[in-house]
């Protein structure tokens, strides 16, 4: 073999080596980050309760600058879900201390804006009819279930067995609403009859005729007189709840009516 020959060999075989030796290298830079990845595994998988709490702390530092909102809670989704449940508000109302508190919150919730104290609608429902001189056409009386302002259907009505207002009951529902105008009480009108029975006519029962007088007022109260009609319920009762006994001509005449019962604040309609 000629030198020339030997050389380029000797060259050629050097180049391998180097060349069989680099995986080496990226072997050993392989082992070195697993070995890295392993050791950070080990140390999270061993959980440092202080430094744990004072991640929790810092977080909740960072995310809740207004501790005081939540003093029992530490930042972190505690057993006692966020979203009320059943009997979780019943419980903290019970509690000692509690109960002013409660009152006093539903107090101030009860009352929608605009609502009167009945004893004032009484006494503005009162001069208005007494100024037109309408005050024997209706009464007034408060009680549990409210304002109930009874208009006698003899009166205001065409007839016995009739739902349709007269001139006289046109102007007594409107000298009413002319007050309830001004406030946002709810409304119920109540209509009722005596125990006769009806025979022939329009209405088939008396309960038929006593929901279509309450109708016919409610009608007038928003159509004519302009009173909301989200305030109004209509209701009949036929004979079902007499004022006095249907023993006389005059009591039943007395249970013959339309109640226009006004609402006190925060009560509820049916």
């Amino acid at each position: 073999m000629s030198r020339r020959r030997l050389e380029a060999a000797e060259a050629g075989h050097g180049e391998g080596g180097a060349g069989m030796e680099r995986w080496l290298l990226t072997y050993s830079d392989m082992i070195t980050l697993l070995l890295a990845l392993f050791i950070v595994l080990f140390s999270v998988s061993t959980i440092n309760q202080k430094k744990f709490e004072a991640l929790a702390l810092g977080l909740r530092e960072t995310f809740n600058p207004n501790p005081g909102l939540l003093p029992s809670s530490n930042g972190l989704l505690q057993n006692a879900s966020l979203i009320p449940t059943a009997g979780s508000q019943t419980a903290s109302a019970t509690q000692p201390g509690n109960s002013s508190q409660s009152s006093t919150a539903s107090s101030s919730t009860s009352a929608s804006p605009g609502q009167q104290p009945l004893s004032t609608i009484d006494q503005q429902i009162q001069a208005a009819l007494a100024a037109k001189g309408l005050s024997g056409l209706a009464t007034e009386t408060i009680s549990k279930q409210g304002l109930v302002v009874q208009i006698l259907s003899d009166k205001v009505f065409y007839a016995i067995d009739s739902a349709s207002l007269g001139p006289a009951g046109d102007e007594v529902v409107d000298t009413i609403a002319s007050v309830l105008r001004t406030d946002t009480n709810a409304i119920d009108v109540e209509g009722f009859t005596d125990d006769e029975p009806i025979i022939g006519g329009p209405y088939s029962t008396n309960t038929e005729l006593s929901a279509m007088r309450a109708v016919n007022v409610v009608v007038r109260l928003y159509k004519v007189d302009g009173i909301d009609h989200n305030r109004l319920v209509a209701l009949g009762f036929g004979s079902t709840h007499p004022v006095v006994p249907n023993t006389t001509p005059a009591n039943m005449a007395r249970n013959r009516r339309v109640d226009i019962v006004i609402l006190g604040p925060g009560q509820q309609q049916p």
